[in-house]
């Protein structure tokens, strides 16, 4: 793909598309309209911007993200949640297909029930979201899929980031529990496989300008190794030489107590389709990843000089 090629990035407000836009724009061509430039509930306004941009791919990470909140509409195909997850999806895949523009639809490891403990999830293996989000996501990936059988739909398992951003995750949450004293409750018995934000992006980069071999159908996007939520709290202590005493662990029956969404358990990602397509070192292992978001976070501090 040249400079020339031009990639449309719908949602790129959010956490992965911010980043998306700051990594990509040194050497590809990236149109992403703001939502007062484009509406993406207003299909004919999508499909007239899509035919004027002349864009070759379009990566969508327009959705709805709030887990917890989207349980207030749980069952309602007419809220929000469901348009922007189900039928904003389906939608741009019929526009892309009549455009022959190569879509990559974002979509999530909540689209499992997170029952099975003996190995990450593959591609091919059954969904069955518990959650109203991820039941809408996997909607929007079965329509994407069955509207442009060329498109790629890529599931991306908790992005973390060392960098500044509204919205916390679990590292910069367990971070300023740390800096505050408060002990944190870990999952010990739960398996994930959390992805460093930066890793993400450059995984999606190498899917958007795979021009003589695009990936079709489904690829997961995560660390190449597992890690629990205990451990991952008490690996950022001593990343950071913090108290790691202060992390206590925890049943996932327990957390998940107290959480209005139903989430999967072990909602780790195999990620061996990906590494065959494209190559080893752009996703890697949690123990990398940790390390260079410490990096992030030192690099991400005011010097004196500025305070």
């Amino acid at each position: 793909m040249s400079k020339l090629d031009r990639v449309v990035v719908l949602g790129g407000s959010g956490l992965v598309g911010s980043r998306v836009l700051g990594l990509w724009d040194a050497d590809l061509d990236v149109l992403a309209p703001t939502h007062a430039e484009l509406d993406v509930l207003d299909a004919d306004a999508v499909a007239a911007f899509l035919d004027q941009s002349g864009a070759r791919v379009v990566l969508n990470l327009a959705a709805s993200t709030q887990v917890d909140a989207a349980e207030a509409e749980r069952g309602d195909r007419q809220g929000l949640v469901y348009a922007l997850n189900a039928e904003v999806p389906g939608r741009l895949s019929r526009i892309c297909k009549q455009l022959d523009v190569h879509l990559v639809h974002i979509s999530t490891d909540y689209v499992f029930d997170g029952t099975q403990a003996e190995r990450a999830y593959r591609e091919d293996d059954p969904p069955h979201p518990l959650s109203w989000y991820g039941k809408t996501k996997l909607i929007g990936e079965q329509r994407v899929l069955q509207h442009h059988p060329g498109a790629c739909v890529a599931r991306i398992e908790m992005p973390f980031t060392g960098r500044p951003y509204p919205r916390s995750d679990f590292a910069r949450t367990c971070l300023r529990r740390f800096e505050r004293g408060e002990t944190i409750a870990g999952v010990a018995d739960q398996r994930i496989t959390p992805v460093l934000l930066d890793d993400a992006v450059r995984a999606l980069r190498a899917l958007v300008t795979l021009v003589t071999r695009r990936h079709v159908g489904l690829v997961h996007l995560a660390a190449t190794d597992w890690t629990t939520p205990y451990e991952y709290a008490r690996s950022i202590a001593d990343c950071l030489n913090l108290d790691r005493d202060l992390v206590r662990p925890t049943t996932f029956d327990a957390f998940a107590q107290t959480r209005p969404a139903p989430r999967p358990r072990h909602s780790w990602l195999d990620v061996s389709r990906f590494v065959a397509l494209c190559g080893q070192g752009i996703l890697r292992s949690f123990e990398q990843e940790l390390r260079d978001w410490a990096m992030q976070l030192h690099e991400s501090q005011p010097s004196p000089a500025s305070i």
